[in-house]
């Protein structure tokens, strides 16, 4: 038998789950800092990438995004409203997706298959068109899901399964141009075909990470708020579990 808790203590997991929520908090304060410290760095991606051409509401982006994630960076720091906070982070990571997704599939569904062709996974012509086929299209059916609170930790644990490959031949891409060009592994920007365009390595690893994490918070059970069906198995599972209504003789 497992000994009772004492009054103030507190379980494994949520030692776990606090320290995840403390790292999410520090890791979006530093992205948000970062932007504003590189205003004019931002100011082009929010050209450039999210094609917005207005100057008036490219500068209210510019300005605005990076004190939105660092004022939820402390809303996840301070515990307050964690409900509010996973709605949240559901809601942001599948716009990521989406995002991402459409960026690789609609505009130059080619350059996304040159991108892939750069770390030299696939030797196969079928495999490899068939990976830039259909995975900008699968980032956009998992972000529908997480938007619309559809089979949250399925899609999750697909996003999961997809970021750690990725992220590590990310990082392994990075390193050789680093030793090629003998430059700080910071240092080093390229296009790894996320979606976002050219990138500081380091920069990429650190949302790589964010976006890990959030995975991890929904596929633990987070973001069941607003929901069209959080858990398709247990939903079922239940319908099986409550008994037939009784016929009359």
């Amino acid at each position: 038998m497992n000994a009772a808790l004492l009054p103030g203590q507190r379980r494994p997991q949520d030692i776990a789950a606090l320290l995840v929520r403390w790292m999410l908090g520090l890791l979006f304060i530093f992205l948000g800092l970062s932007k504003v410290l590189h205003a004019a760095e931002f100011l082009k991606f929010v050209q450039g990438q999210l094609r917005v051409t207005d100057p008036i509401l490219s500068s209210l982006v510019t300005n605005t995004a990076p004190w939105l994630e660092v004022l939820y960076g402390l809303l996840l720091l301070s515990g307050i409203a964690r409900e509010v906070a996973a709605l949240l982070a559901r809601w942001w990571l599948a716009c990521v997706f989406i995002y991402m997704g459409l960026n690789k599939a609609l505009p130059h569904p080619k350059y996304f298959l040159e991108l892939v062709r750069q770390y030299d996974m696939v030797t196969s012509p079928w495999l490899l068109n068939s990976i830039g086929a259909a995975l900008p299209w699968f980032e956009v059916y998992c972000g529908l899901l997480l938007l619309f609170g559809i089979a949250v930790r399925g899609s999750a644990l697909m996003l999961i399964t997809m970021l750690v490959p990725f992220s590590a031949v990310v990082f392994k891409r990075a390193l050789e141009i680093a030793a090629a060009k003998g430059i700080p592994l910071c240092a080093v920007k390229f296009d790894c075909g996320c979606g976002m365009g050219e990138v500081f390595i380091c920069h990429k690893l650190v949302e790589n990470t964010v976006l890990l994490l959030l995975s991890a918070w929904l596929l633990a059970g987070g973001g069941r708020q607003l929901c069209l069906c959080f858990s398709l198995f247990r939903d079922k599972a239940q319908a099986a579990a409550q008994p037939e209504p009784a016929v009359a003789a």
